[in-house]
């Protein structure tokens, strides 16, 4: 799978609600069961809570459309800005 970076930005604070919401009614192992399949996984997100509607993801998938498959409904929540990043260096400690 190809790797991408996906800036979802929530479309109104009725959107930030309602994800935020359904966050709050799901586990990790929820979250990650509805975000993997064959076709995409989602790996990593970094958010800053209810105070910027901005969040980015680290996603493993075949295409972005698989991504927005994955995503479902939950899509219509956001502008989804998703680039693949064929080029990946790892300096962590």
């Amino acid at each position: 799978m190809k790797n991408f970076m996906v800036t979802h930005t929530l479309k109104s604070d009725e959107a930030m609600d309602a994800y935020f919401q359904a966050l709050e009614t799901m586990s990790e192992a929820d979250i990650r069961g509805a975000m993997k399949n064959e076709k995409a996984s989602f790996q990593m997100q970094w958010n800053a809570g209810k105070t910027d509607k901005v969040m980015f993801c680290w996603w493993k998938a075949e295409s972005a459309e698989a991504i927005v498959e994955t995503l479902g409904d939950m899509a219509q929540l956001f502008d989804n800005d998703i680039r693949e990043m064929p080029n990946v260096y790892d300096f962590k400690d």
